[in-house]
């Protein structure tokens, strides 16, 4: 049995009256949606005057249908060529006989039944025709961009994500995705392939179940500073979508330039290397040197030979840290500095290059506020004062280190980086700063929760 996608009707009721025929046709349901069947009615009058015999009515179709069931209140009906011929015998005036016809279709796009009605003796024939609209099926697709959550700098590399959702009810098949760069943007990666036209990056998404979603993630380098637009589109060949206002979306991204400020960062302690965890580790001295404070300084450090461990982003290619809380003028704070492999290698003050930067924002998800998906197995004070906390993973999983001063998290922050495990447990140790915004000490409590990425 043929499969019948979806159905349109476009003319309700039409009727045609030729030389006495009174003629109609009607389509039911209004709308036809995966395997159900379109059903066609079928009246026919005697209009003439005088009996009427050897009356035909043929349905011929403008593509392949399977024929499911037909009946007719008089006469016979059979397939004579790709047509579904009802021979309905004589009609007395003023009398009818009714027909009707259930069919599928597998055609997408539009479907035609020219109906025409004939009889031995009549000149003139009386034909309608009944145009559908065959689509794969009816569902609500919907795409949404969401942006960067840190301010992003020229030549950052930066994330974005495009959503698609299909909130049914039906499933939708072959989703594509089109995806839209502004100029002045530098596309790195994509979570899954596409293909190009124009501009666009076209993403085939395969088959999406009613309450199905599907994600793609872009890894992008703006060089230029200024508001670049984004927009991304949703769509399926054949698909009847009664919410089309969601299947485009956009979003303006600001791109700006360090702020204003002068600040200097220098080492201010020899490498060593922590046991504990492995990496080699350097403190350097950040300061304000100029008149104004900063809402909150950037480090980058370029010429590495050594990867920068506890780096939260690259800009141009070389890694940074954050120091995530206002310098005042005049101030200077330590940042602990972590590198992988473990080892000494070659590093000088030219390397540290230090910008005021907005405030970033590490707001944890809400849930925070209320729970943990993992249990801290372990806290320690560490006798250098520094807190040390342990808990079971799974190898290579990424994982997100919240602290708070109160056991409510009322103020809770991410502890950036995201943690990727080594094994399956995790020993993870807060220095303060450039991961938290201050060094734990005993005079201020210090509140953990650890939350396994999606």
């Amino acid at each position: 049995m043929l499969l019948l996608f979806a159905v349109g009707l476009m003319v309700a009721c039409p009727r045609a009256d030729a030389q006495g025929f009174g003629l109609s046709v009607t389509a039911s349901p209004n709308l036809v949606v995966g395997t159900n069947s379109l059903t066609y009615a079928i009246n026919l009058t005697n209009q003439t005057g005088i009996l009427l015999t050897n009356v035909f009515v043929t349905n011929t179709f403008s593509a392949g249908v399977t024929l499911i069931s037909a009946t007719n209140s008089q006469g016979s009906n059979s397939i004579v060529s790709s047509s579904l011929v009802f021979s309905l015998g004589a009609i007395t005036n003023g009398n009818s006989a009714k027909m009707s016809a259930t069919i599928q279709t597998t055609t997408i796009g539009f479907l035609t039944n020219t109906v025409v009605a004939a009889a031995t003796g009549v000149t003139n024939t009386a034909s309608t025709n009944i145009v559908t609209q065959v689509v794969s099926s009816q569902s609500d697709l919907g795409v949404q961009i969401v942006p960067p959550v840190q301010a992003v700098i020229t030549n950052d590399l930066t994330t974005y994500e495009v959503v698609v959702n299909n909130y049914g009810p039906g499933s939708a098949s072959n989703v594509a995705l089109t995806n839209t760069l502004p100029v002045g943007v530098i596309l790195k990666s994509a979570s899954q392939s596409y293909t190009v036209s124009s501009s666009n990056l076209i993403f085939n998404l395969g088959t999406l179940a009613s309450g199905g979603s599907a994600n793609v993630q872009f890894a992008i380098q703006p060089t230029n500073a200024g508001v670049l637009t984004f927009s991304a589109s949703v769509g399926a060949p054949g698909l009847l979508d009664p919410n089309p206002t969601n299947n485009v979306a956009s979003t303006n991204i600001t791109i700006i330039g360090y702020l204003s400020g002068t600040l200097i960062a220098v080492t201010n302690s020899p490498q060593s290397i922590n046991l504990q965890n492995g990496l080699t580790e350097q403190s350097i001295l950040l300061s304000n040197i100029g008149l104004t404070d900063v809402a909150a300084a950037r480090v980058v450090v370029t010429g590495l030979t050594n990867q920068l461990f506890n780096a939260v982003g690259t800009n141009n290619g070389s890694p940074f840290v954050y120091y995530s809380r206002t310098l005042a003028a005049g101030k200077s704070v330590n940042l602990l500095l972590q590198y992988n492999p473990r080892g000494f290698f070659p590093f000088t003050n030219g390397q540290l290059h230090a910008f005021a930067v907005p405030l970033p924002n590490w707001t944890p998800p809400k849930a925070t506020a209320t729970s943990t998906n993992l249990n801290i197995s372990r806290i320690v004070r560490l006798p250098s004062g520094n807190m040390l906390i342990e808990f079971p993973s799974t190898l290579g999983q990424a994982y997100t280190v919240v602290y708070s001063d109160n056991v409510l998290f009322s103020n809770a922050m991410i502890a950036p980086p995201s943690v990727i495990a080594p094994a399956d447990r995790v020993q993870w140790i807060d220095y303060g700063p450039p991961t938290t915004v201050s060094a734990p000490t005993n005079s201020n409590a210090r509140f953990y929760r650890v939350f396994q990425n999606p």
